[in-house]
């Protein structure tokens, strides 16, 4: 009897454990999903030009492109064609949140050409922002523009005014290196005079309203006439004072120092063509079309100014327009001249506008004294 018992109860734990391993389902170990935010990649867009639209042959394009990243931006590279034309790094170490970019090429064959932009956050690329454009031989054979963004200056390759076009923002310092302290800044697209330089051409003394201070070559892009920008002696560089370890307290004594009446020095003027604004594009009527334009003469420089003549010369007809005289214009003052002006042809005009044209003014600079627009005539 006891044996038969035995021979019972191992049966049923035999049954009871096959029936817990047929019920029973292998251990998964499960992965934990994760919940952070993971970053994604950086953004970009193309603000101008616009696709489809049409440029020249050896004529600067000027690309506008702003690019975000939750971590920061450290930089942006244009592609023409699948080859890299142009990088523009972020002056931030960590990069920037949102950087906007004018990055500029100029195309040396007709044809279609395809612009791409990418920004980057270290090696990580976003999708590049695509445009296309036509390249054609001459200006005449361009129909299709578009209007540029609000950043992106009109460019003349013939300027003949030194100027310094900011890639994207970046800091004017005291002088020409990181270590002199920053006066101020300036906005991508914007667009300065340039001053001086440092013998390498790293640096360049630019004029910010009526003050002096130095951007570096990285960030911008140069045009103009710039063989007869001179070389210019840096300030000091700053010094940090070490604090003294040990303070010794020193009881004040008081100085009476009769009031000497302040020497005022004059200083120079420094005239500029700092707008010319009108009609870039007409219609020849009946032999001839007449247009106006309102040119904005700016004295940059701190010394009032005696009286000067201003003239505007038509190119390629050579036709020289006196635009009036002017006298006691203060620093920091501007004056609008306006010019009536009649084309009797078709074609590509370029208004050549000279302030001091006689040379009667002893300036700051005389190498900035021209401003250039551009009028086309059609029919």
């Amino acid at each position: 009897m006891l044996n038969r018992l035995k021979v019972v109860i191992l049966l049923f734990a035999v049954f009871a454990l096959a029936g817990c391993t047929l019920s029973s389902e292998p251990v998964q170990q499960r992965i934990p999903t994760p919940t952070g935010i993971i970053s994604a990649r950086p953004s970009v867009t193309i603000t101008s030009p616009a696709s489809g639209s049409e440029s020249v042959v050896n004529q600067q394009v000027l690309v506008s492109a702003s690019a975000t990243d939750s971590i920061g931006v450290t930089q942006m590279q244009l592609l023409a064609n699948g080859r890299i034309v142009k990088t523009i790094r972020s002056d931030q170490p960590n990069g920037s949140q949102a950087m906007n970019a004018v990055l500029d090429y100029t195309p040396t064959e007709a044809g279609a050409l395809n612009l791409s932009v990418i920004a980057y956050r270290a090696a990580v690329a976003s999708d590049p922002a695509l445009i296309s454009l036509t390249i054609r031989a001459l200006q005449a054979q361009v129909t299709a523009t578009s209007a540029p963004a609000a950043n992106v200056p009109v460019i003349n390759p013939n300027d003949p005014t030194c100027r310094a076009l900011a890639a994207t923002g970046l800091n004017v310092r005291q002088g020409p290196g990181t270590n002199y302290p920053r006066i101020s800044g300036l906005a991508a697209g914007t667009v300065v005079p340039i001053a001086g330089r440092v013998a390498d051409n790293s640096w360049w003394q630019v004029r910010v309203g009526l003050t002096l201070g130095w951007v570096t070559d990285d960030f911008v892009t140069i045009y103009g006439i710039c063989n007869a920008v001179p070389v210019v002696q840096a300030p000091p560089p700053p010094t940090n004072t070490p604090l003294p370890l040990t303070a010794t307290i020193v009881p004040p004594t008081f100085t009476i120092i009769p009031t000497v009446p302040p020497t005022v020095t004059p200083g120079l003027a420094d005239l500029l063509v700092t707008n010319i604004s009108g009609s870039s594009s007409l219609v020849l009527g009946a032999g001839a079309v007449t247009s106006t334009y309102a040119i904005t003469i700016t004295n940059t420089g701190s010394g009032t100014t005696a009286q000067f003549n201003n003239v505007v010369t038509i190119l390629p007809t050579n036709e020289t327009i006196p635009l009036g005289v002017v006298a006691n214009l203060r620093g920091g003052e501007s004056i609008v001249l306006n010019a009536s002006l009649t084309f009797r042809a078709t074609g590509s005009y370029t208004l050549q506008v000279r302030t001091d044209s006689d040379n009667q003014i002893t300036e700051v600079s005389e190498v900035n004294n021209m401003g250039i627009f551009t009028v086309t005539v059609g029919s």
